[in-house]
C-alpha cells in the first residue's frame, strides 16, 4: 500500500517500484537457476545409470498497479463523501481481484484513512499473503508547490502539461492531472499517517523526497521472506529496525534485534520455499478473527435444531396444562422417589422432555416464588410467552455455530447436542430467577 499526500509523487513511485522489485525477483532467481544447474551438475557426476535431471521451471511473481483514479474517477472525487466513497470501492475491488500469493499488488493513491489501510490489511490476511506500506515522504510545502505548478500550466495551455521544472526530482513528464487548491489543502489537512503502533501499517517503509529510490531489499524480504543476495557478495546487513517490524507479531519470539554493531552476523531467517520446491514462496500468515471465513453449517440444521426446540417447548407446555398448580406439581414429585432431582437438597419440578439427556428442572423455591401458582398462566414461573422468549434468546446466541463440524471450529454444535444445550440454558434461566 503507498500512502502520501496528494501530489507527492505517488504514481512514480508506484512504477518505480514495480520496476525495481521485478529486476529483484531476476536476480533472486538467477541465483536459485544457477544452484539448480550446480545441483543437477553433481546429480549427473553420481548418476551410474545416466540418466539427467533437469532444472526445475522457477515461478515467477507477478505484478499489477492498480490506480486509485481513472476517467471515470477523477481527482475530483474527494468533494464529496459519496463520489469518493464509491471510488475506493473501485480500487479496493480491483486489488481483491488482483490479490494472490504469487503476486505483488502495489496501490496507487493516497490511502491516506487509517480505516481503509486496516481493511486492505484484512483482505490480504483472508487470501493469506503479506502486505506492507511504503509512505512517501514528501513535504507539504513541496507537493503544494507541484500541485499550483500543475494548475497553472492547465490554464495558460488549457491542458494537461507535458513537461515540468518542478519535479524535476523525479526525472519523468509532470502528466498528472492537478486537484483543485482548496481540495489539495483539505486532503493534506485530513491526511492520517501511518504510525508503526499500528498492526495494519506494518512493516512501514518510509522513502523521502530526496531519496532516488525506495528501500527495494527490505521491501522484497519483508513480502516474500527471502533475502537479496547478490552473486559472490555476501547478504546486506539488515535494519535492526526492520526484521522487528517485518516479524510476525502472533509469534511467540519476541527477542530484541541485535544492536547495529553486531548486525555482520545477522540474517533474515524468515523460511523460505525458493530452490527446491521450484517457486517463490510467501512467509507463512496466520489468520484472525478479522479474517477467518465463518464455517459453512449444513444445509438442514437451522430445520433440525428448530424442529427440537419446538418440541422441547411443546413438551413443556404439555407438562403446565396436565399439571397447573405448582404446589401440586411439586407434592406429586416428592411422592414420586424415582425422580431425577428429587433429593433433599434439591427438590423441584422435574419435567422430561425430548431431544435432551436431561429434564427441564425448576427449583422449588422458585416455583414458590411465582406471583401465581398457576405455572403457565400470567406470571407463572413457566408461562408460554416466557418460554418463547428464552426460545428466540437461545437461537440468536447459538445460530452460527449450529451444524459446525468439530474440525470446523472449537465451538461448534452438531443438531444432536441441541436438545442438552437449550434444556441446560432453560435450566440456568429458571434457577437465576432466585437472585431476580
Amino acid at each position: 500500500m503507498l500512502t502520501g499526500y496528494p501530489c507527492s509523487g505517488l504514481s512514480y513511485r508506484a512504477k518505480q517500484l514495480a520496476e525495481l522489485l521485478e529486476s529483484t525477483q531476476n536476480q533472486v532467481l538467477g541465483m536459485v537457476d544457477d544452484n539448480n544447474n550446480n545441483e543437477t551438475h553433481d546429480n549427473e557426476n553420481k548418476t551410474t545409470n545416466g540418466n539427467s535431471t533437469s532444472p526445475q521451471k522457477q515461478k515467477r511473481f507477478t505484478f499489477h498497479i492498480v490506480p486509485s483514479h481513472d476517467p471515470s474517477h477523477p481527482r475530483t472525487v474527494y468533494d464529496h463523501a459519496r463520489t469518493e466513497k464509491e471510488a475506493r470501492a473501485v480500487a479496493f475491488a480491483r486489488v481483491k481481484r488482483a490479490l494472490a500469493k504469487d503476486a505483488f499488488v502495489i496501490l496507487d493513491g493516497m490511502n491516506y484513512i487509517k480505516g481503509y489501510r486496516y481493511q486492505l490489511w484484512c483482505e490480504a490476511k483472508a487470501v493469506g499473503t503479506t502486505c506492507c506500506v511504503v509512505h512517501v515522504g514528501t513535504p507539504i510545502d513541496k507537493c503544494v508547490a507541484i500541485n499550483n505548478a500543475r494548475l497553472r500550466r492547465r490554464q495558460e495551455t488549457g491542458q494537461l502539461p507535458k513537461t515540468s521544472d518542478t519535479t524535476d526530482d523525479l526525472a519523468t513528464p509532470d502528466d498528472e492531472e492537478p486537484y483543485p487548491a482548496d481540495l489539495h489543502n483539505n486532503l493534506i489537512f485530513r491526511y492520517e499517517e501511518p504510525i508503526m503502533h499500528s498492526r495494519w501499517d506494518k512493516p512501514l517503509f518510509t522513502v523521502p523526497w530526496s531519496d532516488a529510490a525506495p528501500p527495494v531489499g527490505e521491501i522484497w524480504t519483508a513480502t516474500t521472506g527471502i533475502p537479496v543476495e547478490t552473486a559472490g557478495t555476501p547478504a546486506p546487513e539488515p535494519n535492526p529496525l526492520t526484521a522487528m517490524l517485518s516479524r510476525d507479531p502472533n509469534s511467540s519470539n519476541t527477542a530484541i534485534p541485535p544492536l547495529p554493531s553486531d548486525t555482520a552476523s545477522v540474517a533474515f531467517t524468515t523460511a523460505t520455499t525458493a530452490g527446491r520446491s521450484g517457486r517463490l514462496g510467501r512467509p507463512k500468515i496466520t489468520p484472525h478473527l478479522a479474517t477467518i471465513q465463518p464455517a459453512q453449517s449444513e444445509p438442514g440444521a437451522l430445520y433440525g435444531f428448530e424442529k427440537r426446540i419446538s418440541a422441547i417447548v411443546t413438551a413443556i407446555r404439555n407438562f403446565t396444562q396436565a399439571n397447573p398448580s405448582a404446589e401440586e406439581a411439586l407434592a406429586q414429585q416428592l411422592r414420586n422417589q424415582t425422580t431425577y432431582y428429587a433429593n433433599d437438597n434439591n427438590v423441584g419440578i422435574t419435567i422430561p422432555v425430548p431431544n435432551a439427556s436431561t429434564p427441564v428442572f425448576v427449583p422449588a423455591h422458585i416455583a414458590r416464588s411465582a406471583t401465581t401458582d398457576d405455572l403457565a398462566s400470567a406470571g407463572g414461573i413457566l408461562a408460554l410467552p416466557r418460554l418463547q422468549r428464552l426460545r428466540r434468546q437461545w437461537i440468536t446466541m447459538n445460530r452460527s455455530y449450529i451444524g459446525m463440524n468439530h474440525n470446523q471450529g472449537k465451538s461448534g454444535l452438531s443438531v444432536d447436542q441441541v436438545g442438552d444445550a437449550f434444556v441446560r440454558f432453560l435450566n440456568n434461566e429458571l434457577a437465576g430467577d432466585a437472585t431476580s
